[in-house]
């Protein structure tokens, strides 16, 4: 008879066993694509998503996954997750010729040519006279800067089909592009002659017209193709834009109508509703918004844009209400979850950061919302993980100048002065036009102490930007540099005139007062902002160093206070308060400091590694040695902190091996640190390595030439090696600077290099 008991296992085994079999992912993840299907068929596209997601999440080479995947993102008009979904799909269907066809024109767009050419190369090669492959091929061609190459490839698919048009257009394309205007117009204007009912050549016609300014050329040719099809989508889009672009808002709505009435794709009735908003015409937009808002399929974007229209009109409450509604409906919904971060984070509301994180996890492949996290992170002060989140958006699209431009900004944050100019340079690149990508490279040439380099970009910014005022402050910074205070503060003032209170020139301004041995007048210039503007903290910290320089530290300290409270997150701002009591001589309260920065973020190496140096100064080596080891042991970049450990080790005579290791990783960070080379010297003496001691400590002695400390090791090192004059010299000095340091090491050395 089975007990109770067993029967208890017996049940308990059962649903064990059926955990471990009943999964199965074969099955599992054809399921979720059905679903996904389901969803679709009931025009859910947000919810298709998450299954097609889950279906990939069980097995990531899942093509058929990828592709609906892909799709639906295009659908709910996602292109930066569509885009990769796309490329993705190709990858896992490499014999699906249309899955092949979009990668490629993707690729295109997105500006990756040698990409997009290698896919089209292995479509030929399964085919050698595909012939849209081939003008693809061309394109990636052109792309890439070999106009020549592309033409070839054009022509080869000329002869064998003279009138291919869509080779034809790519051929004038290929021409403008090169800078050849007139061959591409002719061009364009064959494939309209060879295909007189193409439509598409004359589009092609009509948009290398609209380039070149010939407006009215470019009317003429789409009036032509919405002559024989007037509700032709494209030609009416394009015809609205260039009503938009001549000034001509109001003959714009007729082709935009057209749009919408043409065609049930709801894209083009949020294009209009787009349009009135941009006309100030807010009830129009509102009526299409509501319409769009009662169907299912449309809802989401709806209710999403209609609380960004409450909210830009001031009716903030009514806005948040309307957003957090369908965030009840549809909790996941990764539009409305960045919105609402955005908001906050205008409104200067912690939240924000769970909503970015919220918006990020909801859609991984969103640009926009990764952007928006690593701009919360950035501004609480997180900079790793700001750090991480514009990375992640360079991955998913290499060319966004705003994660460039940041993440030039944090590299100077985290004294990587090579990268915030790289960043720069490639921002510059991406998006030329870009005040913030001019800004940020003239920033980092003057961290990296290239004035002329900086002085040039200046001049530039100002040439294009005359009236922008960080131009001008920016300009002050370096003729300050350069020695001239005259010019320096006209420029800082002239900043000023265009911006009244601009911290920036400001700030130029005071630290010429400074500099003129005149804190008075920076104090006074600093405090009459801060009454204005109270809770600033660049206001706080720059009177908090104008204060210190006049030596008044407890203003500075309370300045500094002011701004820690106003930005708990300012992480510089306690290490400058730290600083100060160092300065003072109150190591404890410092400590204090360097640890609250350290808990608020552990990322924080330099903060952690001061911790350990504090206790260093006040003799609590063992304490001192932890931090560096935790440091050590948790594969962070802390090549001070290495430093610093090898040091102890070296002085305690304990782990050498790890102590030679630490030592010699910290030199290739930190290349021209004397402290470095004269830890790699104590270590081999150490080791009873003398010889090869010599050459880190002279090094080290050579930057450092009245370090006692020095001045022993490299005494003791020269006792060994048998060079006593050397030895009685350095062990001298350093017994004059320092009557007790080596203690009876030094005394044995110099007995034995008396005799």
């Amino acid at each position: 008879m089975t007990t109770a008991r067993a029967r208890g296992v017996i049940t308990l085994l059962a649903v064990v066993a059926c955990v471990i079999g009943c999964s199965n992912p074969e099955r599992d993840k054809v399921e979720h694509v059905k679903k996904g299907d389901q969803y679709v068929a009931d025009k859910k596209d947000q919810f298709a998503v998450i299954e097609y997601a889950s279906a990939i999440k069980i097995d990531p080479k899942y093509g058929d996954a990828h592709w609906k995947l892909a799709q639906t993102y295009e659908r709910l008009n996602n292109a930066n997750a569509a885009f990769p979904a796309y490329i993705r799909a190709a990858d896992a269907l490499p014999e699906n010729r249309e899955a092949q066809i979009k990668a490629i024109e993707i690729l295109l767009l997105a500006r990756r040519f040698d990409d997009a050419r290698s896919r089209a190369e292995n479509l030929l090669k399964r085919k050698t006279d595909d012939a849209e492959a081939r003008v693809l091929r061309a394109n990636a061609l052109a792309g890439a800067g070999d106009a020549d190459g592309a033409i070839a490839a054009v022509r080869e698919v000329l002869q064998i089909d003279p009138r291919n048009s869509r080779a034809l257009v790519t051929l004038g394309a290929i021409h403008q592009q090169a800078g050849r205007p007139q061959e591409a117009e002719s061009v364009f204007r064959q494939a309209v002659d060879v295909e007189p009912e193409s439509a598409g050549a004359r589009l092609a016609l009509a948009g290398f017209l609209a380039g070149a300014r010939r407006m009215t050329e470019a009317e003429k040719v789409l009036g032509e193709v919405l002559a024989k099809e007037p509700r032709h989508l494209l030609a009416n889009r394009m015809l609205a834009e260039l009503y938009l672009v001549t000034q001509r808002v109001k003959e714009a709505e007729a082709p935009l109508k057209v749009i919408v009435d043409a065609t049930q794709d709801p894209q083009p009735r949020f294009q209009l509703a787009d349009y009135y908003i941009a006309s100030e015409r807010v009830k129009d937009a509102t009526d299409i918004l509501t319409a769009l808002s009662k169907d299912p399929r449309t809802l989401a974007e709806a209710e999403a844009r209609l609380a960004s229209l409450e909210y830009a009109q001031g009716k903030t409450a009514e806005a948040h209400t309307r957003l957090e509604a369908l965030l009840v409906r549809i909790p996941n919904y990764p539009t409305a979850l960045t919105m609402k971060a955005r908001w906050l984070l205008g409104e200067n509301k912690p939240e924000a950061l769970e909503s970015a994180k919220a918006a990020t996890a909801a859609d991984p492949q969103s640009t926009e919302a990764l952007t928006l996290l690593g701009m919360i992170q950035e501004r609480n002060g997180q900079t790793a993980e700001a750090i991480k989140a514009y990375t992640e958006v360079l991955r998913l699209s290499p060319r966004s100048a705003a994660a460039q431009t940041a993440l030039s900004r944090l590299s100077l944050v985290t004294g990587k002065k090579d990268d915030a100019v790289r960043f720069a340079e490639e921002a510059k690149r991406s998006q030329p036009g870009s005040l913030d990508a001019r800004v940020a490279l003239v920033r980092g040439r003057l961290s990296a102490g290239d004035l002329n380099g900086a002085e040039a970009e200046v001049a530039e910014l100002l040439k294009g930007a005359p009236n922008a005022p960080i131009a001008h402050a920016l300009q002050g910074y370096i003729l300050a540099s350069r020695k001239n205070p005259t010019a320096a503060r006209r420029s800082f003032e002239r900043a000023l005139e265009l911006s009244p209170g601009f911290p920036e020139a400001v700030g130029g301004l005071s630290a010429l007062d400074v500099d003129a041995k005149a804190p008075a007048s920076a104090v006074a210039r600093l405090e009459a902002e801060i009454a204005k503007q109270p809770t600033n903290t660049a206001l706080l910290t720059m009177a908090a160093q104008a204060y210190a320089a006049s030596g008044d530290l407890a203003s500075a300290e309370d300045r500094l206070r002011r701004a820690v409270t106003a930005n708990p997150r300012f992480t510089n701002g306690y290490t400058m308060l730290a600083q100060l009591y160092m300065k003072q001589r109150k190591l404890k309260e410092a400590r204090a400091e360097f640890e609250g920065i350290a808990q608020r973020d552990p990322s924080a190496v330099g903060a952690r590694t001061m911790v350990g140096m504090l206790f260093e100064v006040e003799g609590r080596v063992d304490d001192a040695r932890k931090i560096y080891e935790s440091l050590v042991g948790s594969n962070v970049d802390a090549p001070v902190a290495a430093n610093n450990l090898a040091y102890i080790y070296a002085q305690q005579g304990t782990n050498l091996d790890m102590a030679l290791q630490l030592a010699t990783s910290a030199k290739p960070k930190l290349p021209d640190n004397p402290n470095v080379d004269d830890t790699i010297g104590w270590v081999y003496y150490k080791k009873d390595l003398a010889s090869l001691a010599v050459g880190p400590l002279e090094s080290s002695l050579a930057k450092m030439p009245n370090n006692p400390e020095v001045l022993m090791h490299l005494g003791l090192v020269y006792a060994k090696t048998g060079n006593k004059p050397k030895a009685r010299d350095l062990l001298a000095r350093a017994r004059s600077l320092n009557p007790k340091i080596g203690g009876a090491d030094v005394e044995r050395a110099l007995a034995s290099i008396s005799q």
